[in-house]
């Protein structure tokens, strides 16, 4: 299995990594999964809640869809992207609410 990289996605030069550099996919597929956990965490993810809360909700509900249509995460120890890309969602979405 692949593991998950040090650091955190979406902080290059920071301590972080790239995520579509990481993942190595191309980029119409990676646009597609990035999209689709996006769309599912506006959709099923909203609440008043703190973001480890919702980040565990949206996970649980996000993963299963993922992974019938992007069957390449199985090869992710823990299927790290899934979280990688929720977390960098609730992040941006909470950062446009301040």
């Amino acid at each position: 299995k692949i593991p998950k990289p040090d650091g955190e996605a979406g902080r290059p030069g920071r301590g972080g990594y790239n995520l579509e550099n990481a993942l190595k996919w191309d980029a119409g597929r990676f646009k597609a999964f990035k999209q689709g956990i996006s769309n599912s965490c506006r959709d099923d993810c909203n609440s008043d809640r703190g973001i480890s809360s919702i980040f565990y909700i949206c996970l649980m509900l996000t993963s299963f869809e993922a992974l019938s249509h992007f069957s390449e995460l199985n090869d992710y120890e823990g299927c790290w992207p899934i979280g990688d890309v929720i977390q960098m969602q609730l992040k941006n979405t909470s950062a446009k609410q301040r």
